[in-house]
This record gives structure tokens, sequence and C-alpha cells, in this order.
């Protein structure tokens, strides 16, 4: 039997000085224990609805250097650590190159190929570090889990069996992440694991979603394609506190877990979802490329769905704050601005903001993240001072 404890109108205690140092606050969140969880329900409107938050440049890295020299061709942005290093993945070359916060290159970790140390296809969340300087690659191809010193010198390797995905945390000498299973002809199961450096795998606790392809057969020959919205699990770590957030995105439902993969708060808040158009139907029926003519009528007869997914995805700031993207946008003459919604680290939701930038990764109070040049369409790496008004 479930035991239930309720704490109305919970003083909360605002997050650090992207705000005002010290300020407090009421919140109108309703909060009750559940089984020993935590379970924050947030109130419709967020405490501060007038907060706003603006990105100044103050960092530039671009394809070439002033000499003309390439620095990198297809690159991915995927860490900035402590000493605010960033390291990005240079596709091209599957290569990890690793610059200084002023954007000069320090040093380049890997090498493309199958030996020690070396990568085939490095994705962009497939790169950590643990707090001694670690650095964690996963190869996608190879299904193989590298790591480096602090230097960047090769320590050791080890395969694994299903794939890995993004990384939630690191900790000394394992780190947790989600994989991904097959389960059927067209369905992967999520899975959390923590894994120690040797390769054994622990799994998580915890109810992460099932992704399901549409699947069309005609004699031999079938057709696998995603669904116009895809019910698939979320997740966002945060290294500095030691826990990690999941929600499967078709619900305003989010899970915290602590550093030993336990759930001890969930977090919630009245949402209306965006409905799903035609012009949505449109598009995404344009994007699928059908073999013939009897899959195309196929695809043609797929039946929409009503609403889109709640949440598109989520990451932490500096600050701890959990930021999470909608699907809600709106337009600022040509600009597309999208809205996230922020909770502090305390499970309550403290303002929702507009913005024509998708963060990619906060570090000590600036934002990172690679955008294409509208003529040469080449990425440049950009890093923004981030102010709240």
């Amino acid at each position: 039997m479930k035991r239930t404890s309720s704490i109305m109108f919970v003083f909360l205690v605002l997050f650090g000085p992207a705000f005002i140092m010290g300020q407090k606050s009421t919140s109108k969140a309703r909060v009750e224990i559940i089984d020993g969880v935590e379970c924050i329900h947030n109130p419709e409107t967020p405490i501060h609805p007038e907060k706003t938050v603006t990105f100044v440049e103050d960092l530039s890295i671009n394809t070439e250097d002033k000499d003309g020299n390439i620095i990198f061709i297809e690159p991915w942005l995927s860490f900035v650590d402590d000493n605010e290093n960033i390291y990005i993945i240079e596709r091209r070359d599957q290569v990890i190159k690793v610059f200084k916060s002023d954007g000069k290159q320090i040093k380049t970790i890997g090498a493309k190929g199958s030996g020690p140390g070396e990568f085939q296809v490095i994705m962009p969340n497939n790169l950590a570090i643990t707090k001694d300087g670690k650095l964690i690659a996963h190869d996608a191809t190879s299904r193989r889990t590298s790591i480096f010193d602090s230097s960047g010198r090769f320590l050791k390797s080890f395969h694994w069996r299903t794939r890995y995905g993004k990384y939630l945390l690191t900790k000394e000498s394992s780190f947790i992440i989600c994989t991904l299973e097959n389960i059927g002809d067209a369905s992967t199961q999520i899975i959390v694991k923590e894994v120690d450096f040797n390769g054994k795998e622990r799994p998580i606790e915890g109810e992460f979603a099932e992704i399901k392809s549409y699947i069309i057969r005609q004699g031999n020959m079938s057709y696998y394609f995603s669904p116009p919205v895809v019910t698939a699990s979320e997740f966002a770590g945060d290294q500095d506190r030691g826990r990690f957030y999941h929600c499967i995105n078709n619900k305003y439902v989010i899970e915290v877990y602590d550093a030993s993969g336990k759930i001890f708060r969930k977090i919630d808040r009245p949402y209306e979802p965006v409905r799903f158009t035609d012009e949505d139907a449109r598009a995404y029926r344009a994007g699928i490329i059908a073999p013939n003519e009897f899959f195309r009528k196929a695809m043609a007869e797929t039946k929409m769905p009503k609403e889109k997914s709640i949440v598109e995805g989520m990451l932490v700031d500096n600050k701890g704050n959990l930021w999470i993207k909608t699907n809600e946008i709106k337009y600022e003459g040509e600009k597309i601005l999208t809205a996230f919604d922020i909770f502090d680290s305390d499970g309550y939701y403290f303002a929702k903001v507009w913005t024509a930038f998708i963060p990619r990764i906060f570090k000590k109070g600036k934002m990172y993240l690679m955008e294409k040049d509208a003529d040469t369409g080449y990425q440049t790496l950009k890093r923004y001072k981030v102010i709240w008004k």
C-alpha cells in the first residue's frame, strides 16, 4: 500500500547567481512522498514567468584558421571539460580534436582505423570524461569502448554486444549509459546499464521506452520506416551532482536517478500537447523515400497521430537547472523560437524561455553549439555567454 504525505506551498531556494543570489520565492507546487520517492507536482505557470535568457557570442572556431589552415571539415561538438577545453569529433578523420578555451588546438586523440586507440565511427554523444581526467570513447562500428589518460595516451579497450548510446554519468572506474537492444523485427528496447572499465555490465531498474518502427511487407520484400511521432526515452546527465534524468517523451513526468541508479524524485506539470497538423503530415510523407508504388501507397494510407510528442530533448546547465525542450514554437520575424521549460535542481518549475538557439552544452555560465554557415555550409563552433534577465 502506498504511503503518501503532502506538503503544500513549498518554499523554493533559487538556483544560483544566474538569477539573484540568495533570493527566495514561493512555489505553488504540491509535494508528496510516494513509496519513498519525492513527487513534485508543479503548476502550469512557472515561478518567474517574466524571466528571459540572452546568449552573447564570445568565441568562434571556424573551419580554417586565419592563415588558411584547415582545422576541421565535418565536426561534432561532443564535450567541454572542467578546464573549458572543448572536445570535437572530426567525422572525416575519426579523431578527437581538443581546443583550449581561447580556441587554440592543443592535441589530437586517436586515429582512423581498427587498431588499439583507433576509431571507425565515433558518435557525438559517445564521449565522456571521468573526474580524474580519463577520456572514454565508444566506436559504434566496432562496438568497442576505448579509454585514454588525461594526456590522450591509449590505456585499454573492451567490446560490447548491444549498442551503446548516450552517456548519463561517469564515475572513477565505471559509467552509466543507455543501451539499445533489438527485441523484434521492428522494435528496439532502451536499457540503462552501469558498465565498469572491464566491460562488466549491471542493469539499472526502470521503465524505459520501447522504440517501434513501421514495417510493410510485399512478398519477400520488407520496408521499415519510423512513425511520424516516435515514443522514446529522453535522458540528461548531471555529472556535477551525480544524477541523471529520464522521461518517456509522450508524458510530462521526469524521473530523477541518483548515482547508484535509484529513482529518488519525480517531477511533473500540466501540459497541453501540440497538435500534429496536416502540414506536419505532408512534411513527414515528403521526407520518406519508398522503393516502389506499393510502399508509397501503403505509406500514404498510414494513419497520422493527433498530437506531437511532449518532450523533444533535455539537458542540464552548469547550475544544475534542467532544460526541457518541447514542441512549442513561435515566430519572431523570420526567426523560429523554441520553448524550453526550466526546472531548478530541486525539481521546481522556475521559468519558461523562448530562444532561437538550441543549446548543446552548458559549462561555467557559457553555452556551446555548432552552427552551419549559410554561405559555405561548413560548421562553426560557437560559444555564448548566458545572461538571464
